[in-house]
């Protein structure tokens, strides 16, 4: 079991807070739909303290899976970042639990699986119909950001977008370089990952292997470009 902290919720850890806080400024000025259950206390405890027989109860006995913490957060996703895995299980497997829900900055619970590095239950959500591809950040965003080379391959094996850009254009691989992860930044550039590819802020991942303190990968990386280059008669 992965024991995950409030940091592994944001890709860039404390820098910024939440990643589409940076991204779409005024994003959380929405309000947030609280359903009627929100403040159902004993549901919440029972998800921070993983009673998964509990949750179950109150789902037979009509309790909506769906409802979100009052600051946001769906039940399926609340309980990731409780790292009450077994009442995650118990929420996924209700039909009525919607796969694809949001939280207040558009993050899904696939992409809190990828982040933390739960490939069975990654694929869980997808054989229920989660979405691989989204716009903005993505799973494999996610997934890169903390170096879970296995979920960004299983992702890339779904046609996840190796190069999707992020609201700030900040690609997969930069994410990878960000972690300092050698093995998804390889799993990636197998798939196809440009390291030329550029954020609005003019970076690209060779900028950053370099920022993070990583000559050799960034070396690699643009001995990479330049022989694609010449493959493509540039």
């Amino acid at each position: 079991m992965i024991k995950v902290n409030s940091e592994d919720f944001s890709p860039l850890g404390r820098v910024g807070g939440w990643l589409l806080r940076r991204a779409v400024p005024g994003l959380l000025a929405a309000s947030v739909s609280v359903s009627a259950m929100a403040q159902n206390t004993s549901w919440w405890r029972d998800i921070r303290n993983d009673r998964a027989s509990a949750v179950a109860e109150q789902l037979r006995a009509g309790a909506d899976p769906n409802q979100v913490t009052d600051k946001g957060e769906p039940a399926l996703m609340q309980a990731v970042r409780d790292d009450a895995w077994e009442v995650f299980d118990v929420i996924l497997a209700d039909s009525r639990t919607d796969v694809n829900i949001m939280n207040g900055v558009q993050e899904t619970p696939l992409m809190y699986t990828a982040l933390t590095g739960q490939l069975s239950r990654s694929q869980a959500l997808v054989k229920r119909g989660a979405e691989v591809n989204r716009l903005g950040w993505t799973p494999l965003h996610y997934a890169a950001a903390k170096g879970h080379a296995d979920v960004a391959k299983w992702l890339i094996g779904l046609k996840a977008i190796v190069n999707a850009p992020s609201p700030d254009g900040t690609s997969p691989l930069m994410m990878a370089m960000r972690a300092n992860s050698v093995d998804t930044a390889q799993v990636l550039i197998n798939a196809g990952a440009d390291p030329s590819q550029r954020n609005l802020q003019g970076q690209d991942a060779i900028d950053m292997a370099r920022q993070f303190g990583n000559d050799r990968l960034a070396d690699a990386m643009e001995k990479l470009v330049q022989d694609r280059r010449k493959a493509q008669g540039r």
